[in-house]
């Protein structure tokens, strides 16, 4: 089996104390070059994981003949030069979240991948979290569902927006209502740090997400999610180290528990930072598209944006006539019925 070398673009701590100790336990695959522009980081990496040359011009690694791929894990306004320039040299990509800051950049992102035929993983790991896939089997198609999340909208929404819309509930999104306000300037480049948002999706379910900027609850952790089905109700707790299924009003029938630390994100751990790599280096050797696809990304980016806007104009937002606006139509390719038919079916 011929080893899989990637190039790794930005060498800070997710690179040093996530993603590089991953590809080093997975086997038949390394990382062989590493870019930052501050080289002196790049250099740890190599000396820690080995490898044949540091740089601190990513467009070395994109025209190495001897990478088959790259993981990218700058700040996410540099995300879409780097992964078009990684695509259109031929080379197979990882990049952490979010996929940009601007839509039109994701949107024009997914075309070039997708021209490009390269494989794609988006860094939204808690997709393959073990708990997270336990709430996804215990409760397949809730009828609500309820995330709480502490932190900026930029670094932290897309992780809960995904699950909401790309896992937990899969019927296309309808309708977006929010409200919120700039309280800390914790994202200064975005309308509002922190609002309350209900997403109405084709099928009749609904998600409603809190993400507050200061309000942090030591007992919830970062972030919580609940699902509520027919029959049961589904509780992720404590940054996802914990799931609970409950049937009855005061009975918990079953419960899952991680008790690792927080930083434990390798093969053995809780969020899914391992699993996401070894989907991309399966995709590339056998093939097939991998859990979080370039389109899925931008459709996150798409909900986000939507949630923005709603707090901004104080309305409800019609998302498939916002994605029209945004030129963005075709990220509901795929994704169940029409939007349109299916509501005036109901």
């Amino acid at each position: 089996m011929e080893e899989l070398r990637f190039g790794v673009i930005g060498c800070g701590g997710m690179a040093s104390q996530v993603h590089c100790p991953n590809v080093a336990a997975i086997p038949g695959v390394c990382t062989w070059a590493y870019c930052d522009v501050e080289e002196d980081k790049a250099r740890r990496l190599l000396e820690a994981h080995g490898g044949e040359y540091t740089t601190t011009d990513a467009d070395r690694i994109f025209n190495d003949p001897h990478l088959h791929g790259v993981l990218i894990m700058t700040g996410p306004r540099m995300h879409p030069d780097l992964v078009q320039g990684a695509a259109k040299a031929g080379k197979h990509i990882f990049v952490e979240k979010p996929i940009a800051i601007a839509l039109s950049d994701a949107v024009e992102t997914v075309r070039v991948v997708e021209a490009a035929g390269v494989k794609f993983i988006h860094g939204t790991c808690n997709r393959l979290a073990p708990m997270v896939r336990q709430a996804k089997r215990m409760c397949p198609h809730p009828l609500f569902s309820y995330c709480q999340c502490t932190d900026t909208i930029t670094h932290q929404a897309v992780h809960n927006i995904d699950l909401a819309v790309n896992l937990f509930h899969e019927a296309p999104l309808l309708r977006v209502y929010a409200s919120g306000g700039d309280y800390w300037g914790l994202d200064p480049h975005l309308p509002v740090d922190s609002f309350s948002a209900v997403l109405t999706f084709a099928d009749g379910s609904t998600h409603t997400y809190i993400q507050h900027g200061r309000a942090y609850n030591p007992m919830l952790k970062k972030y919580h999610y609940q699902l509520f089905g027919k029959d049961c109700c589904v509780y992720l707790a404590k940054r996802f180290k914990e799931c609970h299924l409950m049937r009855g009003p005061n009975e918990v029938e079953q419960s899952w528990v991680f008790n690792g630390e927080d930083f434990n994100r390798g093969p053995f751990g809780y969020m899914g930072h391992y699993d996401e790599l070894v989907e991309l280096a399966d995709c590339i050797r056998n093939g097939g598209t991998g859990s979080m696809s370039v389109r899925d990304a931008a459709y996150v980016l798409a909900v986000e944006k939507a949630i923005l806007k709603s707090a901004q104009v104080g309305a409800v937002v019609d998302f498939p006539a916002f994605l029209n606006e945004n030129e963005a139509a075709f990220l509901l390719e795929g994704r169940g019925d029409n939007p349109a038919q299916t509501t005036q079916a109901k």
